[in-house]
């Protein structure tokens, strides 16, 4: 008995000391959320802070509102059906010797509807006032059950709400400013557990599927954003928008099946990055015009994952060390018709993590997204977008070792994903 208490302490120890994980991936760089937009999904989103189609722009460039000589208020949804597979081994190691199971897991990202809305009024020939209420970061993923390398990533979901009321003022018929603040609330839930090939391992002292550490918890957070748009001729507007980082201490409870002591309260601190974009759209014909953005990403203020335990222990989660990164793109509108206008675009998205520190946690990779879509004109007041974004990953490979306890384990794997996004959005303007 003595022995048996022995090695489920040292299990246990090995477990609060390495594998706590925050399970993560998306189908943009990190787990930031581009969908905003149904027209500006249709272009990849190039020129999206220079070109105010419709209140949305609120998002991408708070000094376009100007643009807007009525109220308008967009309703946009997008329907993202992510696939992203994992092909790969795990090794276990005890004195005995190591075995090799295989730790191959298809479609880890379940699919998601993400909604937005935005309204924007003028309030006179000069100031315009909006308000926009979107996600902007998010992400879920959920392992099998029967999935070998779970001890290195199980279940993880983080959902946001951004509510973000805006001013602008128009200084002359070429220039705008815009000002904004942003109140953030965001929920997390992380967690791992013991695999099926750990629990054998040990001879089943801690059962399969046991809840290594779970953290539930939540956080209001708050950042600013500023805008300009310029229009130097009447066939060029440039527009240039950023929103600063936002911190956030989330806080809520930790509980696990295998480690007594980590069953409290904690906090977990969580920075989500600064954004930047420069847009250019460049009318050619009456009809057609093309645009181009290039979107900066400060993810480097996504570093290393810890909870700070009420007894004041430092529970380690994850480090990620993750890099800034860039997303460009270039896109083309065209006026079929008074009814009708057509739209296209490309982009070429960075991954945010290196790949010394890429991890099952966060499996991310650079991305390249093909995209088209249409707006039909029902009247002078109403407008309707819908768009199809396809993002292609490029395949890459992963390398974890972890100990748990007396338990050596080793993954290799390569992680593919690609994902197909429907978008739909009504703009009515009164």
């Amino acid at each position: 008995m003595k022995t048996k208490s022995f090695k489920l302490n040292l299990i246990a120890a090995g477990l609060q000391v390495g594998a706590v994980l925050l399970s993560t991936s998306a189908t943009a760089a990190g787990f930031y959320l581009h969908e905003h937009s149904a027209n500006g999904l249709g272009r990849a989103f190039a020129g999206q802070a220079a070109l105010a189609e419709n209140a949305t722009v609120l998002y991408s460039n708070a000094a376009a509102i100007t643009e807007f000589d009525k109220a308008q208020l967009s309703a946009f949804a997008s329907y993202i059906d992510p696939g992203i597979d994992i092909d790969g081994t795990v090794t276990v190691g005890t004195a005995a010797g190591t075995v090799t199971h295989d730790a191959s897991h298809d479609d880890v990202s379940p699919s998601a509807v993400v909604p937005a809305f935005f309204y924007v009024q003028p309030l006179n020939d000069k100031w315009s006032a909006g308000l926009g209420v979107f996600a902007n970061f998010g992400l879920s993923t959920d392992f099998d059950s029967d999935f070998n390398a779970l001890h290195f990533g199980d279940r993880a979901e983080i959902t946001s709400l951004g509510i973000n009321p805006t001013i602008a003022y128009q200084v002359s018929d070429e220039l705008s400013l815009g000002l904004g603040v942003t109140a953030s609330f965001v929920e997390a839930e992380l967690g791992s557990a013991v695999s099926n090939v750990i629990s054998d391992a040990v001879g089943g002292l801690v059962p399969a599927g046991a809840q290594i550490a779970q953290m539930e918890g939540d956080d209001w957070g708050y950042s600013w954003n500023v805008g300009v748009l310029w229009k130097p001729t009447s066939s060029t507007n440039i527009g240039l928008s950023y929103r600063s980082e936002t911190k956030l201490e989330v806080s809520g409870d930790l509980s696990s099946q295998v480690i007594a002591s980590a069953n409290q309260s904690g906090t977990v601190d969580l920075d989500l990055p600064a954004i930047a974009e420069l847009a250019i759209s460049q009318q050619i014909t009456d009809a057609l015009s093309i645009q181009a953005s290039a979107n900066w990403f400060g993810w480097s203020s996504f570093d290393v994952l810890e909870a700070d335990l009420a007894d004041g222990t430092i529970f380690p989660i994850a480090e990620e060390h993750f890099e800034n990164n860039w997303k460009l793109s270039l896109g083309a509108t065209y006026e079929l018709s008074d009814a009708w206008t057509v739209r296209a675009g490309y982009a070429y998205d960075e991954g945010a993590a290196t790949t010394e520190h890429r991890t099952l946690n966060i499996p991310d990779t650079d991305r390249q997204w093909f995209s088209a879509g249409a707006t039909y004109t029902m009247d002078e007041s109403t407008t309707i977008d819908f768009s199809l974004l396809k993002v292609y990953g490029r395949e890459v490979g992963l390398s974890e070792s972890r100990a748990v306890g007396p338990i050596s384990s080793e993954l290799n794997a390569t992680q593919s994903s690609n994902a197909t996004i429907l978008s739909a959005q009504v703009n009515y303007s009164f």
